[in-house]
């Protein structure tokens, strides 16, 4: 299942066995979030015990897009499941990476750089 849009953001999602992955590319902004959040929640109704979010090729994520990101890591938490970000960017500078560090959410989150 893969969304496409010029500007923003492409939504691929990829399933290892129970595991599911969001492959997010490009700019997460405005409208592109609801696409993104519909799609989590998609997933998380599922109840599955992890979910995977891959930021490795996302270049722009506004406020609403990270919003989106801590409000599915603090209900899944809260039930004894996992969403993990997978970055693999290993660029300390790069805009995810800085985003992530200047927020502190690189402290909060469960950030990894492989599955």
């Amino acid at each position: 299942m893969a969304a496409a849009n010029n500007d923003g953001v492409d939504i691929n999602v990829k399933k290892d066995e129970e595991t599911p992955m969001v492959e997010l590319k490009g700019r997460i902004a405005d409208l592109d979030v609801k696409r993104v959040q519909h799609k989590i929640q998609q997933l998380y109704k599922k109840k599955l015990p992890t979910i995977v979010i891959d930021v490795s090729k996302a270049t722009f994520l506004d406020s609403h897009g990270l919003g989106t990101i801590v409000y599915f890591h603090t209900l899944m938490q809260k039930e004894g499941r996992q969403l993990l970000i997978l970055n693999t960017n290993g660029d300390r500078s790069a805009y995810i990476n800085r985003l992530f560090e200047l927020t502190n959410l690189d402290k909060v989150l469960n950030i990894v750089q492989q599955i």
